[in-house]
């Protein structure tokens, strides 16, 4: 068990600095060239960084199994190991240490979130106004959006927020919006089930609580709230006149100004007064390139890293094999003599 937990530790760390790199790097990139892309390309292309950091687990399986692999054909091929007595008992109190917060972390969080989600559910009401529950129907249909999402009134929120992973609901708050303020909203919030933002959230809500100690998993984590927003705005002003855009951009003056939502990170949408002039320069741009085959490469680049089969682990310095020196003799590498002998062969 400990043998393990060093291990799963190390490919952690590992994979940690791969994807901090990429994390500097996609900032840099989204700085300076990816600015001229479309909000959806610099939204999603944090998924690859985000997949690439919950399937750290996945690449450890691999890269034990192609270890014991090679251990195993060692044998036949006289592969000798050398071992460097060394303590691993601090690395074993880091790993526990790791997945001592990262537990709390997860309740916490977990607690939270169901509280506040079964608080805001059980006094929410139906909305009884016909003319708002036919323009929901219609932009459901409009949308294509096949997942049953209930349109529920609540006074726990004082600006339009949608919630729920399998469950999902929109709550609007009692305010007497205009039709075509309520227009945009649910646009908004529909698009935002639509884009599968919820689950994107709970993901890199995921990725925070298993990298608890890497400050640039949360500067990432705001950016991906950024994006995801500008996203949105894009996916709904999609084709839309210069018109339709003053309007939606007077709607989100206004929501974001009476904005004072619970702030999770997992609603789908969460105003932010700091990010008002991005998003409203954004909304009057025009769509740039979609950047596929750039997407692409850097999939290719980041997959590479799965596979990394001759990495160096923190707790393998303890381990040194060589090919064809020894027939099946273990050294114990405290004997000068003997360690002169193997660099001299």
């Amino acid at each position: 068990m400990n043998s393990y937990m060093i291990q799963v530790f190390e490919n952690l760390i590992q994979t940690t600095i791969i994807c901090s790199i990429g994390i500097c790097l996609l900032l840099f990139l989204k700085r300076y060239l990816f600015k001229n892309f479309s909000k959806k390309f610099n939204y999603y292309i944090w998924l690859i960084v985000v997949f690439r950091m919950l399937l750290f687990l996945f690449n450890y399986t691999v890269v034990y199994e192609v270890k014991e692999s090679k251990s195993n054909n060692a044998v036949g091929n006289n592969i000798t190991e050398i071992n460097v007595p060394t303590d691993n008992n601090f690395i074993l109190y880091l790993a526990y240490l790791w997945i001592f917060v990262a537990i709390v972390i997860a309740v916490y969080t977990f607690v939270k979130y169901t509280k506040f989600k079964n608080l805001v559910v059980d006094v929410s009401y139906d909305i009884e106004d016909d003319d708002v529950n036919c323009l929901y129907k219609d932009l459901l249909k409009e949308l294509n959006i096949k997942k049953k999402i209930e349109l529920r009134g609540s006074d726990e929120f004082i600006s339009p927020a949608g919630m729920g992973l399998f469950k999902s609901y929109i709550f609007l708050p009692d305010y007497p919006y205009s039709k075509d303020e309520l227009n945009w909203i649910l646009r908004h919030e529909l698009m935002h089930f639509k884009n599968k933002d919820i689950l994107i959230k709970f993901a890199v809500l995921f990725v925070k609580i298993i990298y608890w100690f890497n400050p640039l998993v949360y500067i990432m984590s705001n950016r991906i709230n950024i994006d995801c927003e500008l996203c949105c705005d894009e996916g709904v002003l999609n084709d839309c006149s210069l018109k339709d855009k003053k309007e939606y951009a007077l709607a989100l003056i206004k929501s974001i100004k009476m904005s004072k939502n619970y702030q999770s990170g997992i609603l789908t949408t969460e105003f932010s007064k700091t990010n008002l002039e991005k998003r409203l320069e954004s909304i009057v741009k025009k769509k740039g390139r979609n950047g596929i085959i750039i997407a692409l490469i850097l999939v290719c680049i980041s997959s590479i890293t799965y596979f990394n089969f001759e990495e160096i682990s923190l707790g393998n310095f303890n381990t040194l094999r060589t090919r064809g020196i020894f027939d099946n003799t273990r050294v114990d590498l405290k004997d000068d003599n003997v360690l002169g002998r193997v660099f001299m062969h």
